[in-house]
């Protein structure tokens, strides 16, 4: 049977696509390397990406807003507003302002038609007599800025975002719970409730955020290490509730299970590591001790900067990039979790068993490690040893081993959902 019209339209598009993707590629790498180049420097600046609209978002692009009905199939790529999409991401909310008021004035000759070129580069060209920032169809604003770019003779759309780390990372957020998981559109409504309080919780961290660089030689380190964790902490429970909630339908407060993993992330997992192969925080904590008894301000500002620049704001400004990446829709709240592969010995191995005894039996235990999952880097087995000997060193580290026996059988009396909790780990600390 033969398909639809529409069908063969696409699928012509498509390989359109695909007959000028090196023309398209090059275009948006020397666009990227101009932009990188005119405004890398800029201390608010983060970085510059850019992405060619996939085979698959070009057709669904098509298909929903009926591109197909007036535009010739040879020249839809390259009428399409966005089939390159460039990004200036920045540091705060407040930095997405300046950056666009930055491009204006190099943007500054008028090329017509509403478009602007910088001095003797007329090849470039951005839509600059639109009001900027644009609302979206979420309520929300947005940097969107349109442009056109020649190479090698041929004129190629390209669509300029400027964006706030926090910003990026909630389009991602928005992008995989909504647009990309077909599983939850008939929650929309639910959903995007719950993802404006995630938005809100956003909004506060940049907010702190911008204090921790505003104000970092001016705090201590404790309070910068409490801030960063509050934070962290804040917008791990905001997002993760949006996601318990959409798979099960129910309501229900993890943020105690947000304070231990933050706990975890900042003092035992992979990314938080510096060249050296150390935590950024083991660094900055170790060294409290020796500042203080020496009381050598010098010393303090180093260790609060540690060494090539980056701080605790540096570091959450790295978690946020890696857990952005995330495909949160991958996450299966309330499945079991099986083939889990224990390659410790001795009292480690025993710690795991007692984990493992509940872990598809108690709601809380199975979604703390769900979540753990998705944030760690290595397989499920692989972070299951990894979190239990960071479990083991923190609840027996300096102990005798009649010591150890009485800790252990203090956690095999302990009700599953507490195991993992940082007031759990504490308790046990302090066990003699």
């Amino acid at each position: 049977m033969d398909k639809i019209e529409v069908f063969d339209y696409i699928e012509k598009a498509a390989a359109v696509l695909d007959a000028n993707l090196v023309g398209f590629t090059h275009a948006a790498n020397k666009l990227t390397e101009y932009l990188e180049t005119t405004f890398g420097d800029i201390d608010a600046t983060v970085g510059v990406t850019s992405r060619i609209k996939s085979r698959d978002s070009l057709k669904e692009k098509i298909l929903r807003n009926d591109l197909y009905r007036d535009t010739p199939v040879n020249r839809i790529v390259f009428e399409m507003h966005d089939i390159i999409g460039v990004k200036i991401e920045c540091r705060f909310f407040k930095d997405e302002q300046f950056l666009y008021e930055k491009i204006r004035e190099v943007f500054c000759v008028d090329v017509g038609d509403g478009y602007y070129s910088p001095v003797g580069k007329k090849a470039v060209r951005l839509k600059l007599d639109t009001p900027q920032p644009e609302r979206q169809k979420n309520g929300y604003s947005i940097y969107r800025i349109d442009g056109n770019v020649t190479y090698a003779g041929e004129n190629y759309n390209f669509e300029l975002q400027i964006k706030s780390l926090v910003n990026s990372f909630w389009s991602e957020i928005e992008h995989k719970l909504i647009y990309k998981n077909n599983r939850l559109n008939q929650s929309d409504n639910m959903i995007r409730e719950l993802l404006k309080t995630t938005h809100e919780s956003l909004s506060g961290i940049d907010h702190q955020l911008n204090l921790i660089f505003d104000r970092v030689s001016g705090n201590t380190i404790s309070n910068q290490y409490e801030q960063l964790r509050s934070m962290i902490a804040l917008g791990l429970n905001e997002m993760y509730t949006t996601i318990v909630k959409a798979h099960t339908g129910i309501a229900v407060s993890i943020s105690e299970y947000s304070e231990a993993i933050v706990e975890y992330l900042l003092t035992g997992s992979s990314y938080t590591k510096n060249k050296s192969g150390d935590s950024l925080v083991k660094i900055v904590t170790e060294g409290v001790s020796r500042i203080v008894a020496e009381k050598n301000a010098d010393e303090a500002e180093r260790i609060i900067r540690l060494g090539d620049g980056d701080n605790y704001s540096g570091l959450i400004i790295n978690l946020m990039e890696w857990m952005r990446n995330i495909d949160y829709s991958t996450i299966a709240i309330g499945d079991k979790i099986e083939n889990i592969d224990v390659r410790l010995t001795g009292v480690s191995a025993e710690i795991a068993e007692i984990f493992l005894k509940s872990i598809n039996s108690d709601f809380y235990l199975n979604t703390f490690f769900h979540i753990f999952f998705s944030l760690e880097r290595g397989t499920d087995s692989e972070d299951f040893n990894d979190y239990i000997e960071y479990y083991a060193n923190r609840v027996l580290a300096g102990k005798t081993q009649e010591q150890i026996y009485r800790t252990l059988a203090t956690l095999t009396e302990l009700p599953p959902n507490k195991l993992p909790l940082e007031s759990t780990i504490e308790m046990l600390q302090s066990k003699p």
